[in-house]
């Protein structure tokens, strides 16, 4: 039977900052090896025919291309509820979807930085640009994704570009920097550990060094990686083998590895605290999983911060954006309608073809009819008339196919579709033809 709409339509599943806590977060996180390796999973267990996964210390979504939008939903809720090991009637709660135009806003106004808890931050637009690249390395990207991704791309950067929203955008790096600012003062003469090398270790370095850290040292899995970090501030390395001496020599610890369990437990915390004799230690914990056992924050003399209590050091700085919120969401809908409009017009692809396979049929039919009468014609004079009849039929067509397109670019072409495979029986003449092929 023809199914009428779209004949892939965009899905998307997932679970932010708004909708689920950093302990729900921390167990949905893919690390690049993991997106690569459970996507080919994903794409094999679900019957998205596409998919990519998007995964920030902020978010995890998953967005799918398939026939099916209603099944490939629950296929990919029972995905994330599986990978989570948690009961799905548990997650769904927390969970939110949407599909086809809504789900294509969706991801430009992720990748703008618009649904980011620090609004305009751009670190998101490099996450969306990785995970399009993790799916095509795993081989899960085509063209509806591919494209998808690109337009919001494309739409983060004209955001950025065309509005001041990323003028001062506060990154999650920075409100850790603030929010150690605020509680010590000065950090001149304060004692700093920042775990990790990665990324937002660098961006941290970069706003401690702006305040005035000059006492810091930097610890990392890989010992070569925190030389470099610590050798471009003229701070020192240490081992993260020694992590809890160096727990009880700090003031400040801002921590945000990989690693996907807790490095920083409550027995290796509550003896640095112990040796600090009273003096407070603050641990700010970017990372998702978590590096910091929750059990810590109930120590005495341990303030502890994780990603979701920044919020309201990030309050103050959106507040002085919001001004700019509406010109910037205003260019994500004008750049991603013209990734709507290809979408959409692929919506009447499947009846042009089949009203164009229809129109063949019907042409070769009485074309051979015509020639079998007139076998007396010279073979040139048979060619001319296959041309004609070519002719014939593709300008006949010709308008009813820009016209389809045209509606379906504006969002109403699925009803006018239906009416053609009606008026000309295309979808009977593809069902005869699917089942004479099959049998």
């Amino acid at each position: 039977m023809v199914q009428y709409g779209l004949d892939m339509e965009i899905v998307l599943v997932g679970l932010n900052h708004k909708s689920a806590p950093v302990a729900v977060r921390e167990r949905l996180a893919f690390g690049p090896e993991e997106s690569r390796r459970e996507l080919a999973r994903l794409v094999s267990q679900t019957g998205l025919s596409e998919a990519v996964i998007v995964s920030t210390c902020n978010r995890t979504e998953v967005y799918g291309a398939t026939g099916d939008g209603p099944e490939g939903l629950d296929n990919v809720r029972g995905f994330l509820a599986a990978f989570a090991r948690w009961k799905p009637e548990d997650l769904a709660p927390m969970l939110y979807q949407l599909t086809g135009a809504d789900a294509a806003c969706h991801l430009g106004r992720v990748a703008a930085g618009l649904d980011s808890m620090l609004v305009g931050e751009s670190q998101i637009l490099g996450q969306v640009r990785a995970a399009l690249r993790h799916a095509r390395e795993a081989g899960t990207a085509g063209p509806y994704l591919s494209r998808l991704f690109e337009a919001a791309m494309r739409a983060g950067k004209r955001a950025r570009a065309e509005t001041p929203i990323g003028e001062g955008a506060m990154s999650i790096s920075h409100a850790a920097v603030q929010l150690a600012a605020k509680m010590f003062g000065s950090l001149r003469d304060r004692d700093v550990l920042l775990i990790g090398a990665g990324k937002v270790a660098d961006l941290v370095a970069r706003h401690l060094s702006r305040h005035g850290a000059a006492r810091v040292r930097v610890a990392n899995r890989n010992p070569q990686r925190a030389e470099r970090l610590a050798a471009a501030y003229s701070w020192n390395a240490v081992p993260l083998t020694s992590l809890g001496q160096w727990l009880e020599k700090s003031d400040i610890v801002i921590s945000s590895t990989g690693a996907p369990e807790p490095i920083i437990d409550v027995p290796m915390a509550q003896a640095a605290l112990k040796r600090r004799n009273g003096r407070p230690l603050l641990l700010v914990d970017l990372a998702v999983p978590r590096d910091v056992d929750p059990g810590v924050a109930g120590l005495s003399g341990a303030v502890v911060y994780n990603i979701d209590d920044l919020q309201s050091v990030v309050d103050s700085a959106v507040a002085r954006r919001r001004e700019y919120l509406e010109q910037a969401d205003a260019i994500v809908r004008e750049t991603m309608d013209e990734y709507l409009a290809w979408y959409r017009e692929r919506m009447v692809s499947p009846v042009i073809a089949r009203l164009r396979r229809r129109a063949e049929a019907i042409r070769e039919r009485e074309l051979d009819k015509a020639l079998r009468r007139l076998n007396h014609l010279p073979e040139a004079d048979k060619e001319r008339i296959r041309a004609l009849s070519s002719a014939i039929v593709n300008k006949l067509l010709h308008e009813p196919t820009v016209r389809l397109k045209e509606h379906a670019r504006a969002g109403v072409g699925e009803e006018l579709a239906r009416v053609v495979d009606e008026l000309f029986a295309s979808a009977d003449e593809f069902d005869r033809t699917a089942t004479r092929r099959s049998g």
